[in-house]
C-alpha cells in the first residue's frame, strides 16, 4: 500500500496533537539552571533551562513572573511546538528558585582565581602595535565573520600579511582549536598581533571563552592578543585576559589598521599645510624684492641699479628654482608611495591570475629553487586555496 506523503505543516500539526493530548506534558515540572535570559519589549522572557547533558528553550508570557538568571530553578508549564521552526519549547507559568547555578558559581570562582594571579591587571597587558605588518586571525572560516574581516582589510590596501587559522569557536573541542591557533601564531608563523574573533551568540554558545586553560594561553602569549567576540555587554574570561577587547570581529579588524588610516587621511592636510607655508615664504620674499625696488628709486648711479637688478633677478630665479624643486620632490615622494601601495596590492596581483605558493609550514615561497619532488605545497589567492604535491622540478626550457 502506498502512503500519501504528508506536508510539513501536516506533520507539525500531528506532532502538536500528540503533545497536547499528553497530560504530563501539559502540566510538567522541570528543574535546571536558567541560562541566556532575554526580555522583549512586551515583557516576554525567553531563556534556556539546562543541566549537565541537555538544554530546553523556554518562554514566559506572564510579566509578573520573575526568572532568576544563572540559578538552579524549578519551573512549571506545558510543552508546545513552534511550527515555523519545527521546534518544541516549554511555556512557563510558575517559577521557584532553589540555589545559585553551577556554571555561575564556577565562573565567579574562576574569575576570582585569575584576578589574584594578575591575569586581568591592566599594567601587565601588552600594547597593540600601531602599524602591524603580519596579522594572525583565529576564527571559523565557515561563518560570516571571515567575510566581514576581509571586507575591512580590502578597504585599506597597505600591503598587510593577513593570516587565518581555522578553528571551531563553539563546542567542547573549540578550546583546544583556539589554543592551537594561539601557539601557531606565537611559535610557527609569528605575527605582530593575534585577533580572536567570533560572531554573536548566546551565553551558552560563548562558554568556550570562559576556560581557564585558554585564559592561561592568552596570558602567556608573547604576541599581543585582541579579542573581537560578539558578546554584547557580557565580557568573557578570554576578553578580560586579552591585551585588548572589542565587541565585534569587525571592530577588531578596524582597530588593527587605525594607524594606517590616520596617516592616509592626514595626507591632504599635510599637502595643504606645505602649500600654505610656501605661499607665506614666497610672499615675504616678494615683499622684500619690492622693498628693494623702492629703495633703488632714490639712487642715481646706474651701475649700482644694474647690479641690484641682477641680484634681484638672481634671487627671484633662485626662489622659483627652489619652489619647483621642492614641489617635484613632494610629487616624486607621493608617486613612489602610490607605486609601492599598488605593487603590494594583493587583490590586483590575484586578479592578474597570480597565486601565492606556500610550503607545508605555511611559509611563502619567493623562489622555486628550494622545491623538490614530493614536497607538499598550497596554492592560494584571496578566495580559494588548493593543496598540491610537486612531481618534478627542473630548469625552464
Amino acid at each position: 500500500m502506498i502512503i500519501k506523503p504528508l506536508k510539513v505543516s501536516e506533520l507539525n500539526n500531528y506532532i502538536r496533537k500528540i503533545l497536547y493530548s499528553n497530560p504530563i506534558l501539559n502540566n510538567v515540572t522541570v528543574m535546571g539552571e536558567v541560562r541566556d535570559l532575554r526580555r522583549s519589549k512586551l515583557g516576554y522572557k525567553y531563556f534556556s533551562l539546562s543541566d549537565e547533558n541537555s538544554i530546553i528553550h523556554c518562554v514566559c508570557f506572564d510579566p509578573d513572573v520573575e526568572i532568576p538568571e544563572d540559578k538552579i530553578t524549578i519551573v512549571k508549564g506545558k510543552v508546545e511546538t513552534y511550527d515555523k521552526r519545527s521546534v518544541y519549547q516549554l511555556i512557563v507559568h510558575e517559577v521557584s528558585e532553589i540555589s545559585e547555578g553551577v556554571e555561575s558559581k564556577y565562573l565567579k570562582e574562576l574569575k576570582l582565581k585569575l584576578e589574584k594571579k594578575g591575569y586581568f591587571d591592566p599594567e601587565r597587558k601588552k600594547p597593540l602595535p600601531v602599524f602591524p605588518k603580519r596579522i594572525g586571525i583565529i576564527t571559523s572560516i565557515e561563518g560570516a565573520v571571515i567575510e566581514d574581516i576581509k571586507r575591512v582589510y580590502s578597504e585599506c590596501n597597505v600591503g598587510l600579511d593577513i593570516l587565518f587559522y581555522n578553528a571551531f569557536v563553539q563546542g567542547r573541542t573549540a578550546v583546544f582549536n583556539i589554543i592551537s591557533g594561539l601557539k601557531h601564531f606565537n611559535e610557527v608563523n609569528r605575527c605582530d598581533i593575534i585577533i580572536l574573533a567570533r560572531g554573536g551568540g548566546s551565553k551558552v554558545d560563548l562558554e568556550t571563552f570562559n576556560d581557564e586553560i585558554l585564559a592561561d594561553t592568552i596570558f602567556k602569549s608573547k604576541v599581543p592578543v585582541l579579542t573581537g567576540i560578539g558578546h554584547g555587554t557580557d565580557l568573557s574570561i578570554a576578553d578580560m585576559t586579552a591585551d585588548r577587547e572589542v565587541q565585534t570581529p569587525t571592530a577588531a579588524a578596524e582597530l588593527t589598521i587605525r594607524g594606517y588610516k590616520t596617516v592616509i587621511n592626514a595626507l591632504p592636510a599635510y599637502r595643504e599645510q606645505l602649500n600654505d607655508r610656501f605661499t607665506e615664504f614666497s610672499s615675504r620674499k616678494i615683499y622684500y624684492v619690492n622693498l628693494q625696488k623702492e629703495r633703488l628709486k632714490f639712487l642715481n648711479t646706474s651701475h649700482f641699479i644694474e647690479r641690484r637688478h641682477d641680484q634681484i633677478m638672481a634671487k627671484t630665479a633662485n626662489i622659483s628654482s627652489h619652489y619647483i624643486k621642492y614641489i617635484n620632490n613632494r610629487k616624486d615622494a607621493l608617486n613612489r608611495l602610490h607605486l609601492d601601495l599598488n605593487q603590494n596590492d594583493y587583490q590586483k596581483i590575484c586578479e592578474k591570475g597570480f597565486v601565492f605558493i606556500k610550503d607545508s609550514e605555511g611559509k611563502l615561497l619567493k623562489t622555486l629553487n628550494a622545491l623538490k619532488p614530493d614536497d607538499k605545497v598550497s596554492l592560494e589567492n584571496l578566495q580559494r586555496i588548493a593543496k598540491a604535491t610537486i612531481t618534478d622540478v627542473g630548469d625552464k626550457i
